[in-house]
């Protein structure tokens, strides 16, 4: 009897190690323009300026700049990527739960914000202690498309953070 235990022990142990391999294998680092598909990038790189007096409307503004059109190169991916959080809430000690990650500093109180491909709705329960909302991070964890509106933004993408750190590369 105690072998066969020792057995189905061993077993257990030897079906867990791939799943653990899993959980901290490398994240592949992703640049924000990796997140938009081909066409929306020509059609950005082709619109006329946008400046603070252009009214923020659909009928202003290209369709590129209300975008949620997605890539699904990095879906159920262990990605890392780094911008600038807008924080949506915090637990009870004040460290940030859930928030947006934007690509440039201000996106989302900036008019126009950023097109939902290129805002990504991160959720981290663990919650990260912010230094200042003019810090980039860098962000790691598993990238979904999911979308998210909330009345402030729009995300084409969810990621559920495993690590949330202030970053320091240029």
């Amino acid at each position: 009897m105690l072998k066969m235990k020792s057995y189905w022990l061993i077993l257990a142990g030897a079906l867990m190690v791939p799943a653990a391999w899993a959980v901290t294998k490398e994240a592949v680092e992703v640049k924000w323009l990796d997140l938009m598909p081909k066409e929306d990038l020509e059609a950005m790189e082709t619109m006329p300026e946008i400046t603070h007096e252009t009214p923020f409307d659909k009928e202003n503004l290209p369709e590129v700049m209300f975008s949620s059109s997605v890539v699904d190169t990095y879906e159920q991916k262990n990605i890392r990527i780094a911008g600038y959080m807008v924080p949506l809430e915090s637990n009870d000690k004040g460290e940030i739960t859930e928030f947006f990650l934007a690509p440039y500093m201000g996106a989302c109180v900036h008019v126009p914000p950023p097109p939902p491909n290129q805002l990504i709705h991160v959720k981290f329960p663990k919650g990260a202690e912010v230094e200042g909302i003019w810090y980039p991070y860098e962000i790691e964890g598993v990238l979904s498309l999911d979308s998210f509106d909330n009345g402030l933004g729009a995300a084409s993408y969810t990621l559920t953070a495993d690590a949330v750190t202030v970053f320091e590369g240029e």
